[in-house]
Formats: structure tokens, C-alpha cells, sequence
């Protein structure tokens, strides 16, 4: 569960910077299995078109229900802004067959993706709290949207349709293939009223079927998280080319992370990530008392005043390169944060006039901070799921008790710990002595282990995909791209058996590993041959069997060392082309300065691998043969030695006689 801030393995280098076809070419299409004949033939109606409400009557039509229709309120397709998917939501979109790509290879009307392979969490300052790998991508939200919408029937989805009010039209005698009375009846602001044997309610965060469905009590309205998005995409190639310097200088894996970034003081957070096709999106955090939109929306136009409060508080802030694209994006806007105060134990209306017939997808059911990146997700993950339950039931009642079963507890974890996160990225989290740490921590955390330490008091399974049978094929896929060992808290599997709740595994971070020994220290270079020659003509290493790992690298140790050993690694060229700059070319093995870098003398106080030889006079005397330049200093009060310098490669190097008494 390290911080994964080192050279990856070639898995886990597949897993996070391959290419978009690739990474699209390695994840299983998700299939549905065929509705029982029982359950094929009934009237289906869907209030909400977006994503929730689109991927529902796509997932139930690959089942093979045939009577799917849809009802959106709005006149088309809302623009929104950025979004991740997972993996899942890529499965099942593969499955589905919406068209799927990278910027430069799209289909017409197909979904653009960008990688977003890596998660960060970060300081202003830039220090790195920790790193771990990331099953999503990022695209936007009205792609997404209209690309689900487009592998539908025209006639199955009609715009401009405000649902009212759903009513009960007795038991319903209906043989479930399209005859006979419906069980519900749906009436809307305009047109005539819809018949159906299941009413799917997926109308957003703000549903007004929550209250109808008695689903809804005041435990469950929506909750003010207590802070407002600011959020803004801008085209890379509008901003300023120092400022584009900058970006890409301050955030080395842009274009293939998602960077949070937290204030070191606390009350709030940034957001930051590449959307593909050339725009990059962004988010703010900031604690307010109230929300900022009037009643009954989220988002909302910014005054002239808080743009100009923005942009003047922008680089102090957030730094110089976030700032600077703060103030080059225009229309910026406020984006209200909430969630359900009490997660919903049922999806499915079980009790009342709808018991049976009528239950919650998407935001409707669990609405959702956005700390996750959960919330379209888990609108196809219910979609999906609800649809292969389809396969297991002969009756609605029976296909919305399996879909709610599978669904309630995974979405109620999901919010939660989304809540969580926020509270943890905004510095609300602290821990005390007792927890384990030698003082109140105030703010944000500072390194890896308090980080986890503060995921780990929300007591739920940190993971990100969602766990049961039907997204198995995913997990498999996982286990084949990604060892255990090499993942972080997003990606823990599921326990094959056991309860649903499962005990982080950051509560190991109470105690401490046992460790025997260091085993190696591995270098990573464009040119194995060159640097393993420097280790083992100037400094003596002799060369150890390697096993064929697919790419190119040597084992060396120092005779009579036993099992420590350096291990030289091929880079992997696709992740150096993205994290080390142009200038820090390769140098000739006799000139190890560093071009534009800092002095040898200045190792010691810089990362470096320390040697002890016998003699230190024999050692400076074959330095110099070998042309290398190298700095000299010696420990206060001992007569120790120590000489620095730099392998081809520009790492440091320190040897000196530590022995010595």
C-alpha cells in the first residue's frame, strides 16, 4: 500500500501509462445475460434521460426487455463539465457497444477518453503526500451523456418531458409481456400519461420521486457539505506558453493524474486533471456557511466580484502554475457540494402503494460528493446491476430485491467515505495521541502513513470499484494488470468470503513491518549497459543471474555483500518522456557534471547511495584515473572521508571509509 513513488514495475506501468487503446484493449467488456422470458415483455418507464436514466435503458435493452421508454425533462443533452470513469463504467460501456476513444482516433459522436491513471495527494508546496494508481479515465459529462443516448431507439427517449407525480393503479393485471392493466400510471406537465409495469426513477441528486416512493424521511434529505466548488476548463493551447511551462513543470504526471491538492493550512482543497481534447479541467474548494445557487439548484453563474476575489487570491493561494490557470480560464463557476444526509437502505420502494414496482438509480438514490469521482459511476454500476437481475427473477418485485440487495450497501459505503475524504482533504480530520500520533494533528496531512491513518477512521473498505459477482471479469482484470502489492487504497479486492464490511487495511499502519535487512536499491536509466559499466568499472560491483522480466536491466553487488544487491532498470520510455525534462539528457560516463546542475558537494545534503571502502587514498586515486570529478569533505571529529560524485546518469554517489576509528 506504499506511496508508489518509485520506478514502476513493467504491470504497473502498463496499468498507468499506456496509451488510451491500450489501456481500452486490456479492460473486459461487461455482457449482460438474457432477462427471463417471465420479466422481457414488461413496460418499462424511466424518468431522468442523463446518464443514469440512458445507461438504465441501455443496459435493460441488451437484456432484452423490449418495452424501455424514457423521460427527460430537459430539451437535449446538458452541457456539465468533467468527469472520471472507472474501469467498471468502461466495462459495461465496451458491453454495450457506445463507441469509445482516444482524442485523435474518436468516432463521430463517440466518448473521448484521456488517461487518468494515477491519483496524487498533494500540498500547495508541492510535497507529495502519496501517489497510487487509478482504474479511471477522465472525459466529459455530455459525452458521455449523448453517447449512451445515441445506441438507443429514437422512439424509446422523448425530450422536454417533466415527470409529476407517479400513481398506483391497483395490483396490476398485466401478464409482464406488454397486455393488460399496468401496475403504475406516470403523469407529466405536458402530454398524456405513461402506463408501466416498473417506473425507474433516475431524475437527479434533487429527485422528486425520493418523497413519492416513500423512500424519503427527514434523515434523508439532501446535505450542504459546508463548501462550494469553484470549477473551470480551459484549452491548454489558450494559456500562456509560460504559464503552460509551469503546469507541466509543477505537475510532471499531468495529462495521466488526478492531482489533489490540499492547503496546508486546511479549509479547502484544488482539483486538477486533464479532460482530453486539449482542455484541462479544475476545481476549488471553499468552506462557506451557506450555499452559494438560490433554492433548488446546485450550480450558478459567478458575479464580476468573486471572479475578481478569485483571481486576486489565486497564486497566493494555490501557487504560481494553478494560479496563473485560474486566471486564464474563463467564466469560471459555483458549483454547490451535497450529499444524502442518511444513505438509503433500500433502492426499492418495499412498503406503501409502490412496493414492488418503482425504485431509485443513479443521483436519485444516493446522492454523492464528488471525492470519488463516484457519481455517474455508480449510475451505470445500478444500471447494470439492475439489468443483470433480470436474469434471476421472474417478477418485478423479485428483480428489484435482488437489484437493491447488490446495490444499497456498496452506494452507502461509497458516500460516506466520499464524505470522508472531503472532510480529510480540507484538513477537518485530525488525530490525537491516542490515535497514534505525538500531537493533535491540525490541517491537512502531511505524509503517507497520517493520511491513512485519517482514511482509516471512516472504518469502511476503501476500495473504488464496486465488489459482487457481476463485476468480477473486472477484478480478474485487475489481478492480471496490477499485483496486490503494487496497489494502493483504491484498488484493495474484496475478500472472497467474509461480511460486506471489510477492515482497511491501514489499520496495519498501527504497528510496524519486520524488517530483516535492505535487499536492494534500484536505478533506473535509458542506458543499462552504460551505467552498469560505471558500477562495475570504477566501483567494483560484480554482476548477478537475472530473470527475464520483459525489459532490460542488470543485477549487481558488491562482493561479500551477500543478498544486498543493485538492481539497474530500462526505463520505461513512455513514463520518462512524461517525468524527466529534455535537458537532463544522458552524459558521457567521463563527465559525470551535471548540465545545469548543482555541484558534487552537493550530495550529502541530496538523495544518494553511500559505499565504505578500505582505503580511501587508493579510492580518490582511482576516481581520478577514470577522469570522474568528484567533491571532498570529512566527519567532524572522526577521521572519516567522504567523496561525492555523480554516476552517468546524475545520481549521487558518496564513498568514504566509515570504518575508520
Amino acid at each position: 500500500m506504499g506511496s508508489l513513488l518509485s520506478s514502476p514495475p513493467s504491470s504497473r506501468a502498463t496499468f498507468t501509462v499506456a496509451s488510451v487503446e491500450e489501456l481500452l484493449a486490456k479492460v473486459p467488456p461487461l455482457t449482460l445475460p438474457p432477462a427471463t422470458q417471465e420479466l422481457a415483455g414488461a413496460r418499462v418507464l424511466i424518468i431522468g434521460g442523463s446518464i443514469g436514466g440512458a445507461a438504465a435503458a441501455a443496459c435493460l435493452r441488451a437484456a432484452g426487455f423490449r418495452n424501455v421508454l424514457v423521460a427527460e425533462r430537459s430539451d437535449g443533452p446538458q452541457p456539465g463539465a468533467g468527469i472520471g470513469v472507472d474501469e467498471v463504467t468502461v466495462a459495461v460501456l465496451k458491453g454495450l457497444g457506445v463507441p469509445l476513444a482516444a482524442a485523435d482516433k474518436a468516432p463521430a459522436g463517440g466518448v473521448v477518453l484521456q488517461r487518468m491513471r494515477w491519483e496524487e495527494e498533494r500540498l500547495v508546496s508541492g510535497h507529495t503526500v502519496l501517489r497510487q494508481p487509478l482504474p479511471y479515465f477522465a472525459t466529459r459529462y455530455v459525452q458521455l451523456q449523448q453517447g449512451l443516448q445515441q445506441i438507443l431507439p429514437r422512439d424509446s427517449i422523448s425530450f422536454g418531458r417533466k415527470a409529476l407525480r407517479v400513481e398506483r393503479r391497483g395490483h396490476g393485471t398485466g401478464d409482464l409481456n406488454g397486455t393488460g392493466d399496468a401496475a403504475l400510471r406516470v403523469h407529466f406537465s405536458s402530454g398524456d400519461p405513461i402506463d408501466c409495469d416498473l417506473c425507474i426513477c433516475a431524475d437527479g441528486p434533487r429527485s422528486a420521486f425520493r418523497e413519492q416512493l416513500q423512500l424519503e424521511d427527514p434523515r434523508k434529505e439532501l446535505r450542504f457539505a459546508g463548501y462550494t466548488a469553484w470549477r473551470g476548463i480551459v484549452k491548454e493551447d489558450d494559456l500562456p506558453e509560460q504559464t503552460r511551462n509551469s503546469l507541466h513543470s509543477t505537475y510532471p504526471l499531468y495529462g495521466n493524474c488526478l492531482y489533489f491538492t490540499m492547503r496546508e493550512c486546511g479549509g479547502g482543497h484544488a482539483v486538477l486533471y486533464d479532460l482530453g481534447d486539449g482542455l484541462l479541467n479544475w476545481l476549488i474548494y471553499e468552506t462557506r456557511p451557506e450555499p452559494v445557487a438560490e433554492a433548488g439548484r446546485t450550480t450558478s453563474a459567478a458575479s464580476d466580484a468573486d471572479v475578481r476575489r478569485l483571481h486576486s487570491e489565486a497564486r497566493d493561494v494555490w501557487g504560481e502554475a494553478l494560479g496563473a490557470v485560474i486566471e486564464a480560464t474563463p467564466e469560471p463557476f459555483w458549483n454547490d457540494v451535497y450529499d444524502i444526509a442518511e444513505p438509503l437502505s433500500s433502492l426499492a420502494a418495499t412498503e406503501g402503494p409502490f412496493a414492488g414496482c418503482a425504485a431509485l438509480l443513479g443521483d436519485a438514490a444516493h446522492p454523492v460528493t464528488p471525492h470519488m469521482a463516484k457519481g455517474s459511476n455508480m449510475a451505470v454500476h445500478d444500471a447494470f446491476v439492475l439489468a443483470a437481475a433480470a436474469s434471476k427473477a421472474s417478477t418485478i418485485s423479485e428483480l428489484l430485491a435482488v437489484y437493491s440487495e447488490a446495490r444499497a450497501e456498496e452506494t452507502r459505503r461509497c458516500v460516506l467515505l466520499s464524505r470522508h475524504l472531503g472532510w480529510l482533504r480540507n484538513g477537518q480530520l485530525q488525530l490525537n495521541a491516542a490515535e497514534g500520533t505525538a500531537a493533535t494533528q491540525a490541517g491537512p496531512p502531511q505524509d503517507e502513513a497520517t493520511f491513512l491513518q485519517l482514511l482509516a477512521k471512516a472504518s469502511l473498505p476503501t476500495r473504488t470499484l464496486p465488489a459482487g459477482g457481476d463485476f468480477e471479469a473486472v477484478w480478474r482484470h485487475i489481478d492480471a494488470q496490477l499485483p496486490e502489492e503494487q496497489r494502493g487504497y483504491f484498488l484493495q479486492r474484496p475478500p472472497a468470503e467474509g461480511p460486506a464490511a471489510i477492515v482497511s487495511p491501514v489499520a496495519a499502519l498501527r504497528g510496524s513491518l519486520e524488517v530483516a535487512c535492505v535487499n536492494h536499491v534500484s536505478r533506473e536509466t535509458s542506458d543499462v549497459a552504460r551505467l552498469a559499466r560505471f558500477y562495475e568499472e570504477v566501483l567494483g560491483f560484480e554482476r548477478l543471474p537475472r530473470p527475464d522480466f520483459g525489459f532490460g536491466g542488470v543485477w549487481l553487488r558488491l562482493p561479500g555483500a551477500g543478498n544486498q544487491a543493485l538492481h539497474i532498470i530500462e526505463a520505461d520510455p513512455e513514463l520518462r518522456r512524461r517525468e524527466v525534462p529534455e535537458t537532463a539528457a544522458l552524459r558521457p560516463l567521463r563527465d559525470s557534471w551535471l548540465l545545469g546542475g548543482l555541484p558534487e558537494r552537493h550530495i550529502r545534503r541530496s538523495h544518494h547511495i553511500a559505499l565504505t571502502v578500505p582505503d580511501i587514498e587508493a579510492a580518490r586515486s582511482t576516481l581520478q584515473a577514470h577522469g570522474l570529478r568528484f567533491a571532498e569533505a570529512r566527519v567532524p571529529g572522526k577521521p572519516i572521508v567522504q567523496l561525492f560524485l555523480y554516476d552517468p546518469d546524475g545520481n549521487g554517489v558518496e564513498i568514504g571509509n566509515f570504518d575508520a576509528q
